[in-house]
């Protein structure tokens, strides 16, 4: 089956986010974990889980999957960090020979990105120069331009004075630098209609493919008029039957923030503080897990809600947070038989989990709040439903919103429609 729109990304709650414009217009998406996957919806995303990866080895899994799926979709989303974490030029120049020009515009105005004179803002400031560049040990500048022609990308800018043009002359410019054997052109976008308009006036292009964060994905299906499969089948809601587990795996001071709010309004909530140091030393304390097995079962056993966070040491080291994420997923896992709803934030730490669980596929339902995705997933013969947020999205009061927002989940059993 052929696809309406591929996406491309290389973290889960990228992917996610990334594909909630499709869900709004009734598309029937699906997120997967796994590049082997086959997908008979609407649109398929798919987490390459490429973040963490070096350059190399990030440019394979791209070049992999989408050769897999050659054939097999109509247009072509390359979903980047809009903070420009991860292997962006790299990614971008594995897709070129086989996708064509890439349109790169990462800007994700509801949540402060920007894109102004080739380069990424955030807050009005360098991407740079913010917490998140800093707790990744990340150096050098948020420069678009610099970071593709360092991977031999020949790259053009298009600057608001060219996007504001007359419409013909925009898509005119597109065109030409196209035909010119441009590799990508990086698009200035500080407005939600920016983007919609750069979106609207580079569908009519062949052989083009976008980059963009979920400001762009927003944007996107509603420009290339895609529309969803007529009687896709809606879920019924159902009320909760069983506890939430809520997992805070991010090292953003906003998450942990966040955590707090909900914590302050919600005294009946279990919260479990975990020690890196007790999971990562090179003697994990065995004690200590025991203790938390023991403390997370009864408290779900008993029907109550339950928030495991990381704690917050100065000195946590960036570099062993892929490892934590997957002991992380290890310890919980067994837990997601006892509960209906899993929100977890911090896209490493979700995949984790969802991985160590035996979940590769869930299907996408919509966007409970900016920059996060609600989807379902079948496990063990049961629908669970799943929140997911990136690490540095969203207000203080967000957790605590979703969390008397989300009381219901489906009782629509999620159809399986991976075939591997």
């Amino acid at each position: 089956m052929t696809v309406k729109l591929l996406i491309l990304a290389d973290d889960l709650t990228g992917t996610a986010d990334s594909a909630v414009g499709c869900a709004q217009l009734g598309l029937t998406t699906q997120i997967m974990l796994s590049a082997e996957a086959a997908s008979v919806a609407d649109v398929a995303a798919v987490d390459l889980d490429s973040r963490a990866c070096d350059a190399g080895d990030a440019a394979a899994r791209h070049q992999h999957c989408l050769t897999r799926w050659a054939g097999r979709y109509r247009h072509l989303f390359k979903k980047v960090d809009s903070t420009l974490r991860g292997n962006l030029a790299a990614e971008v120049a594995s897709l070129g020979p086989c996708a064509g020009m890439a349109i790169v515009a990462p800007a994700y105005p509801a949540t402060g990105r920007t894109t102004r004179d080739g380069r990424q803002w955030l807050h009005e400031r360098p991407v740079e120069e913010s917490e998140v560049w800093t707790n990744e040990g990340i150096g050098g500048r948020a420069d678009l331009v610099e970071m593709l022609e360092g991977a031999g990308l020949k790259t053009r800018r298009l600057d608001l004075s060219a996007l504001h043009e007359a419409d013909a002359a925009v898509t005119d410019t597109l065109r030409r630098y196209r035909q010119e054997g441009v590799h990508a052109v990086v698009c200035d976008a500080l407005t939600d209609a920016d983007l919609m308009r750069l979106a609207t006036l580079s569908a009519p292009l062949e052989r083009v493919f976008w980059v963009g964060s979920a400001g762009l994905g927003l944007a996107l299906p509603r420009a290339l008029r895609l529309s969803g499969t007529p009687g896709a089948a809606q879920p019924a809601p159902a009320l909760r039957r069983s506890p939430t587990l809520i997992v805070v795996g991010s090292m953003s001071r906003i998450s942990h923030a966040q955590a707090d709010a909900l914590v302050d309004v919600t005294p009946a909530l279990e919260v479990v503080e975990i020690d890196a140091g007790d999971f990562l030393g090179a003697r994990p304390q065995t004690s200590v897990r025991a203790a938390l097995d023991d403390r997370i079962r009864q408290t779900l056993q008993a029907g109550n809600d339950v928030m495991v966070r990381l704690a917050q040491p100065g000195d946590r080291d960036a570099a062993a947070g892929p490892r934590l994420s997957v002991e992380l997923g290890a310890i919980l896992a067994p837990y997601l038989t006892e509960v209906d709803r899993l929100i977890a934030t911090g896209g490493a730490t979700a995949r984790a989990l969802l991985m160590a669980a035996e979940v590769t596929a869930l299907d996408l339902v919509d966007a409970p709040d900016t920059g996060m995705a609600r989807m379902h997933a079948n496990h063990d013969g049961r629908t669970l439903e799943v929140i997911t947020k990136a690490g540095g999205f969203g207000d203080t009061e967000a957790f605590v919103r979703i969390w008397h927002d989300t009381g219901s989940i489906s009782t629509f059993q999620t159809q399986q429609r991976i075939r591997t």
